[in-house]
């Protein structure tokens, strides 16, 4: 009877080293997946570390580029305001001669200007090929 206990204790304690074997790999086999899973991750950072380095220097690049465009947005606006500014003078000029009969009233330098560089441009179109004299 003795044995028998014996025997019975013995195979309890091949399960418990069975049982500590198992947990051990567990063990194992968590730990490196989570190196590997780290290792990964600042695999992952340099790569996107490089990727924002390239988007810099685009950027950088293209900050040079828009230098050019100031220059020429700035042009294109000083245009904008002098053709704005035209446009409210002959606005100006339209009102006072409906409120003044034309007869009144001398002619303004630049409405003296405006109407000689009219009279040029309107010969041009009526006479495009007139020979000289």
């Amino acid at each position: 009877m003795k044995e028998a206990l014996n025997k019975t204790q013995a195979v309890a304690g091949g399960k418990g080293r069975l049982v500590r074997l198992v947990r051990h790999g567990v063990l194992a086999c968590v730990l490196a997946g989570v190196g590997a899973g780290a290792l990964a991750q600042s695999y992952d950072r340099g790569a996107q570390r490089q990727e924002a380095q390239q988007y810099r220097e685009r950027f950088q690049m293209q900050g040079q580029d828009l230098r050019g465009f100031d220059d020429r947005q700035r042009a294109y606006d000083e245009a904008r305001q002098r053709a704005f500014e035209d446009q409210q003078r002959r606005q100006m000029q339209m009102d006072r001669e409906q409120r003044e009969p034309r007869g009144e009233r001398r002619m303004t330098p630049d409405e003296r200007s405006d109407l000689r560089r009219q009279i040029n441009e309107a010969r041009k179109d009526l006479y495009p090929n007139a020979q000289r004299r």
